[in-house]
């Protein structure tokens, strides 16, 4: 019966359980803030940039639009249509329809 009171006394934490659980939060913390790398914006003469920029303003004026890109050196023609799909030369690295870049070949 003594021991049950003792332990009934005892229902907080101690002092030194707040310092492991708030050191072992920092060490999450850091590592989690070191794992998130800073992603550079690409150069505007960037190919998918651009045609991701003229994507933008062809879906919001609903006005079909063509561009000349430059893709490896290599002149490319890329139409942008109104419902947001790409039509473009093969060397081009985006999707038809979703407009999202291809993984490079």
């Amino acid at each position: 019966m003594i021991a049950r009171r003792s332990w009934a006394l005892r229902r907080g934490t101690t002092l030194i359980e707040l310092m492991i659980t708030l050191a072992l939060l920092a060490i999450i913390a850091s590592v989690a803030t070191l794992a998130i790398r800073r992603v550079e914006e690409p150069p505007p003469e960037d190919p998918v940039r651009m045609l991701a920029d003229t994507l933008r303003v062809v879906v919001a004026t609903g006005h079909a639009a063509t561009i000349r890109l430059v893709v490896e050196g290599k002149p490319a023609l890329a139409t942008i249509l109104p419902d947001g799909s790409i039509v473009a030369d093969s060397s081009v690295p985006i999707d038809r329809l979703s407009g999202a870049p291809r993984n490079a070949r």
